[in-house]
């Protein structure tokens, strides 16, 4: 895959530290009711510009969040925001796509 800007991949470029730290705060904002609550995440990538970051799910799918940095759970579902894509390939046609030609506008 082609990783375009303003997208990173995370796993080879940062420390285990920096990887979990990510994990664990998507962990404290989503409760009951958000679709990655309780859900096992790996963090694969991230926005240098932004708080968004991508995460693969065990399942293969993986998930767009914007995270808020709260330090606590959210008590709406809706937050923090998420997209679900079926694949990583869906996401980078559909996702990464769009956030690269707003980006190069």
């Amino acid at each position: 895959m082609q990783w375009l800007d303003p997208w990173e991949p995370v796993r080879t470029s940062m420390d285990e530290d920096y990887l979990a730290g990510w994990e664990a705060e998507l962990a404290r904002e989503t409760g009951p009711g958000h679709p990655l609550y309780r859900t096992p995440v790996k963090l694969i990538a991230r926005r240098f510009d932004c708080d968004d970051a991508l995460y693969e799910l065990e399942d293969g799918r993986v998930a767009w969040v914007h995270l808020a940095w709260v330090q606590h759970q959210e008590a709406d579902p809706r937050w923090p925001a998420t997209v679900i894509y079926p694949s990583l390939e869906a996401w980078e046609r559909e996702g990464l796509a769009a956030d690269h030609a707003d980006w190069i506008a």
